[in-house]
């Protein structure tokens, strides 16, 4: 895998985060009707860009002598640096999806979830001895089912409310179903990524996990912008 190949996977990733976190930007500014769920995604959002355009140093050092002060430490790669993030963005977007949510039982349950998902993902970290060394199966998988919940307890909410007949207006739901797409498509490569990693010469899996990861980032980023511009042309968007 060379590095023209690499920066064409990280490239279009960054601008579409960019994109999206400039298009949340906007529908704060340019709508009324908004709530502090809805700042609390658009800084989420800049925070993801930065945290990605941050993660670039790992695939740069590995290819030049940028950053080469990393070479043989565990920062090599930057498989801690993504578990952080998982472990941050899996609570805050299950967070955020529960926060429409007015049953009290409902919440309560979420709640105690997204802690225990916290928790145990800290510890698995601090055990398992896979912090540093790849991507945590632990947390992809417990993390998807987690914000699969979310998702599911959200969609049942609008079920029983008259948002239905308004989803076009409804902003939280062009993220749920970015989100839920997403993870479907991205947690069962992510499972793997321990038994077939580039240094012991699976390169095709590595180009293949590549480009099913952009693409689905394309999708999910792209999805949020679309539902940003969307709601912010409304005369009245709801969220």
């Amino acid at each position: 895998m060379e590095i023209n190949y690499v920066l064409k996977i990280i490239l279009p990733i960054l601008i579409v985060e960019l994109l999206a976190a400039v298009a949340g930007t906007y529908y704060l500014i340019t709508t009324t009707h908004w709530i502090k769920s809805t700042k609390y995604f658009v800084i989420f959002l800049w925070y993801t860009f930065f945290v990605e355009l941050i993660g670039t140093y790992s695939p740069i050092a590995y290819f030049s002598n940028y950053f080469s002060f990393v070479e043989g430490t565990s920062f090599e790669n930057n498989y801690w640096w993504y578990n952080i993030y998982t472990l941050i963005s899996v609570s805050f977007l299950s967070w955020y999806f529960i926060s429409f949510v007015k049953n009290a039982i409902w919440k309560r349950i979420a709640a105690i979830l997204i802690f225990g998902f916290i928790i145990s993902g800290v510890i698995e970290y601090a055990t398992s001895g896979e912090f540093f060394l790849m991507t945590s199966s632990f947390t992809s998988i417990s993390g998807a089912f987690l914000l699969f919940i979310s998702i599911a307890i959200f969609y049942f909410e609008l079920l029983k409310s008259d948002m239905l007949l308004r989803l076009q207006k409804f902003l939280p739901f062009y993220f749920s179903i970015a989100v839920l797409v997403f993870h479907l498509t991205v947690t069962p490569l992510e499972t793997l990524t321990q038994y077939f990693k580039l240094e012991d010469g699976n390169d095709l899996f590595v180009k293949l996990r590549a480009n099913v990861l952009m693409y689905a980032i394309l999708f999910m980023y792209l999805t949020f912008t679309l539902g940003f511009l969307i709601c912010s042309k409304k005369k009245k968007s709801f969220y």
